[in-house]
């Protein structure tokens, strides 16, 4: 990767994929992985590199291990059981309600798109035996069985 100067703050990280431009600082680069996670970018360490910074210097306070140490020094209890709360009177009335949403235009959705990992099974009519339809809506030829033609 090369490092171009632009000025004291602002680096233009040249790596041949996408090109960043590193604030350091703001604390922020194009590729926005070190704005949102608060994590070094490729771009960033190129740039501490660059300089001879320590990287670990740029990335937020919530990430060296005595962060992690510290939070977790204390003891921690798990949850009684939710009959066991005891619950002020004046919380016990509130009743909060969900947030009020918006009813998009279009045609709602009649299927459930399914989560990743999810199997998918496809109708099968018990009838002809063809899959993406059920029985009620079967629209296919079915020879009459000699059963059907005694009765």
């Amino acid at each position: 990767m090369n490092v171009v100067k632009i000025n004291d703050e602002e680096y233009n990280v040249l790596d041949g994929d996408m090109n960043g431009l590193v604030n350091l600082q703001n604390h922020s680069c194009m590729c926005r992985k070190f704005d949102l996670e608060q994590l070094l970018c490729k771009h960033a360490i190129a740039v501490c590199r660059h300089l001879k910074l320590n990287p670990d210097s740029l990335a937020s306070s919530y990430y060296p291990r005595a962060t992690w140490v510290a939070a977790y020094a204390e003891s921690i209890y798990p949850v009684p059981p939710q009959g066991t709360w005891v619950i002020p009177e004046h919380l016990n009335n509130i009743k909060i309600l969900p947030p009020l949403s918006k009813v998009m235009p279009g045609h709602r959705k009649t299927q459930r798109i399914p989560s990743k990992g999810e199997d998918w099974s496809e109708n099968k009519c018990s009838r002809c035996g063809v899959k993406g339809h059920y029985r009620n809506t079967c629209k296919q030829f079915v020879p009459i069985t000699k059963k059907q033609q005694v009765a």
